[in-house]
């Protein structure tokens, strides 16, 4: 099974350029058309939040539109700076929707299941995952002990070592989500984005892969008060290209657009693998 793994389109409301900076319309649509380009197709493209950059919903519609151009089938999850119901109303139904609020949803009829998750709070600056929500992960990961699954949401449970970011990051439910997958021998893999660079680590043993982002011209190294970034930066858009078979599990391979290359930089330690006292 071939999954492209798209994340952070930033897609603005008024079609200008986000922070005076990035022109996300343009970017979306190179990254769209360069998986478009792949051969062989990808089984499914995943997006991994923030669709709209204020939440809007005439933003997340026009975020719908443009992905809509892609040959694969697109699934979604939400971001910080999305809205759930405008989320909801551009690309629901879900199958197998949660029903527990949020876009939190499983997906069934692969050699992968996938299940989308979602840490959104409607601030954009605080994540966490509800205890009604972990509890239906466990609920569904308990149906089929077995299976392999692939779980999706915008917020990677590692810290990052960037401590501004890592204070916008989960702050509730992580590591009961932790315990829950260390459990579930199936789950092949954590994808994430919200970094809006790549990053891999572990999380109570299960493989984490943080993609980088449509909106990669910023440097998030810091914010303005105002919490636009500090500077431009050169890195063109990106996304994953994971390929998964049973025998040699998840594979995972940056792609950049204008023959950029970088390289997966590396999360703090699993909290699981830790050495204990």
């Amino acid at each position: 099974m071939r999954i492209a793994q798209i994340s952070d389109p930033h897609v603005s409301a008024d079609g200008l350029p986000v922070h005076g900076l990035v022109d996300t319309d343009a970017a979306l649509a190179r990254v769209v058309a360069a998986v478009n380009a792949l051969d062989p197709q990808p089984d499914l493209v995943v997006v991994t939040g923030d669709l709209a950059h204020d939440g809007d919903a005439g933003a997340t519609a026009r975020a719908h539109d443009a992905l809509a151009a892609l040959r694969a089938p697109v699934l979604v999850c939400a971001g910080n700076h999305d809205c759930g119901d405008a989320v909801r109303a551009a690309f629901g139904p879900f199958p197998g929707d949660a029903g527990e609020g949020g876009v939190v949803y499983a997906v069934e009829g692969h050699p992968l299941r996938l299940i989308a998750l979602d840490a959104s709070t409607g601030d954009p600056l605080h994540a966490a995952l509800p205890a009604a929500q972990v509890a239906w992960l466990a609920a569904r990961l308990a149906e089929e002990p077995e299976r392999p699954v692939l779980i999706f949401l915008h917020h990677p449970p590692f810290d990052t070592g960037i401590g501004w970011l890592d204070s916008m990051g989960i702050a509730q439910g992580r590591h009961e989500m932790g315990t829950i997958i260390a459990a579930h021998k199936g789950v092949a893999a954590i994808l994430c984005g919200h970094l809006h660079r790549p990053m891999r680590g572990a999380w109570y043993g299960v493989p984490v892969l943080a993609a980088p982002s449509v909106m990669d011209r910023v440097t998030f190294t810091g914010l303005r008060p105002d919490g636009s970034p500090v500077a431009a930066v050169t890195a063109p858009p990106g996304f994953v290209l994971h390929r998964w078979s049973a025998e040699g599990g998840l594979v995972s391979e940056l792609r950049f657009l204008d023959g950029y290359a970088e390289t997966w930089l590396a999360a703090r330690p699993d909290p699981a693998a830790a050495p204990k006292d």
